[in-house]
């Protein structure tokens, strides 16, 4: 079965996404085709903005057929496509969520539509209260495991196997929470601090109470938000290679006297925008460099094939 047959819906979408790019730009092929996807969680979405100055095409989700429109401060409801370093590059800035009145298949679109245009790697990020006693508002945290919502406050979550691949189980899946990443990520010069942990999703739109995050922290999370998990267990079942960023933005409930807002989570994200993707552009160049290593050591063993023949 096609990858466009096994998601007709998604497929629908990526060819509008096609047909946008052809009425605006000759280089069409090129940004039709990324390599690389990245979700931009909560005041993250500078990343996108800094890709259309420089020369990358953005598309508003409204004109995406099928595409979800969020309505929360910090996404913007754009699809942005370029090349950083040489890297073909689609960027998702913003993302709708569960408790927006979303369904799985809505919450999952994006990474749908990115795996309908060919990417090979994901890099998900979001805006994260610090549950671990040694982060501090503005640091990134690499996901390294996740804890799923609670069932009885996001039945759908049980649905989310009808849309899986058929890789490894999540729990056995090389590709999710990508080791190699991290240590590729962790070896980049920043002056942002970089640490790494467990993730835990709970369903918003509230934030969590102190005795909830008693709860967390007796279960081993580090951080926890309202998103990434869906669309990572997706992209990884398919094949993706899957990078989790978490901006913690604040100390999580019950462990300050602050009062948590939404606007702090997307002030703290904002406050750190220049060095984050200062950052990124950095992994990206790597991402590029391994690639053309990659591509580079492909063809050295063609031409010696050639030569046996």
């Amino acid at each position: 079965m096609s990858i466009a047959n096994q998601d007709p819906a998604a497929a629908v979408a990526a060819d509008c996404i096609r047909q946008v790019v052809a009425r605006h730009t000759l280089n069409q092929h090129e940004l039709t085709r990324p390599s690389v996807g990245i979700i931009l969680g909560s005041g993250l979405g500078s990343a996108a903005d800094c890709l259309v100055q420089s020369d990358g095409l953005f598309i508003p989700y409204s004109e995406i057929h099928g595409m979800p429109c969020p309505h929360v401060t910090g996404h913007a409801g754009k699809l942005v496509l370029g090349e950083i370093h040489g890297l073909s590059v689609a960027m998702l800035q913003g993302r709708v969520h569960s408790y927006e009145g979303h369904s799985l298949g809505d919450i999952l679109f994006g990474i749908r539509v990115l795996r309908q245009l060919g990417i090979q790697t994901l890099v998900v990020t979001n805006a994260a209260g610090g549950i671990c006693h040694t982060f501090t508002p503005g640091s990134l945290m690499l996901i390294r495991s996740h804890i799923r919502p609670l069932g009885s406050r996001f039945p759908e979550f049980s649905s989310l196997t009808s849309f899986l691949g058929d890789s490894d189980p999540p729990v056995r899946n090389e590709k999710l929470w990508s080791c190699k990443l991290r240590t590729l990520a962790k070896s980049l010069a920043t002056s942002l601090t970089i640490c790494d942990g467990v993730y835990a999703m709970m369903p918003g739109p509230c934030y969590e109470t102190a005795a909830e995050i008693r709860m967390l922290q007796l279960m081993g999370a580090d951080a926890v938000g309202m998103s990434t998990i869906p669309e990572a267990i997706y992209a990884a079942s398919w094949g993706i290679e899957v990078l989790g960023v978490s901006c913690i933005t604040n100390v999580a409930a019950g462990l300050s006297t602050n009062l948590l807002s939404h606007a702090e989570v997307t002030a703290t994200a904002s406050s750190i925008e220049t060095e984050f993707q200062q950052w990124l552009w950095n992994l990206l160049q790597r991402l590029a460099e391994d690639q053309t290593a990659h591509s580079s050591l492909t063809t050295g063993d063609a031409h010696d094939l050639g030569g046996l023949r």
